[in-house]
């Protein structure tokens, strides 16, 4: 069953493998093909499914964002064809992290996937960064150092990678922001 997650696994090795023979082993048109497939449109909610009648969620977002870009393939033909960006702003929740679908608790691993994605679709900005940093300064513990995922949750190693991997993509957004001042960005709401 053809799956987002080990078809970005794919990319990723293939990429890193470099050189030609790599790159053109890859069926690009049938990638091409898959991605559109696992887009769910806007008026059906947006965002991408993990696979055939799978979930939707902004690590299927993210995986569906990662290999576009990999490939070099038309990015904003599937940010408009799924409405990922209206999608991942949705998962923005009241804390300022991002929960896995509209209307779930913020976690750090759906909060990296979901800035990520923002950022290869080209509209990290369609998210409140200020109440994003806000949300994910919070998670680290004052007594161990380390992050939790979640308010009210106990630190956990693996977290030290999904919330320590927002803090450069904040500081870059964040730092762009002073350059922008007075100029509008518009980004695909559909």
């Amino acid at each position: 069953m053809p799956h987002l997650a080990p078809t970005c696994a794919a990319v990723c090795a293939l990429v890193t493998l470099g050189g030609q023979e790599a790159y053109d082993s890859i069926d690009r048109a049938g990638v091409w093909d898959f991605l559109c497939r696992m887009a769910v449109a806007p008026e059906q909610g947006g965002g991408f499914r993990m696979h055939e009648g799978g979930e939707c969620d902004a690590r299927s977002c993210f995986t569906a964002m990662a290999v576009a870009s990999a490939l070099r393939l038309d990015v904003a033909v599937l940010v408009a064809r799924s409405g990922v960006v209206d999608y991942l702003r949705r998962c923005q929740t009241y804390e300022g992290g991002l929960g896995g679908e509209p209307g779930n608790e913020a976690h750090g691993g759906y909060t990296f996937c979901g800035l990520a994605a923002l950022i290869l679709a080209g509209c990290p900005r369609a998210l409140d960064l200020q109440r994003l940093l806000h949300w994910a300064v919070q998670r680290q513990g004052w007594a161990e150092g380390g992050f939790n995922g979640r308010t009210n949750k106990l630190v956990d190693g693996c977290y030290s990678f999904w919330q320590g991997g927002v803090f450069p993509l904040l500081q870059d957004l964040l730092q762009g922001q002073e350059e922008q001042v007075g100029q509008v960005r518009v980004c695909a709401r559909a």
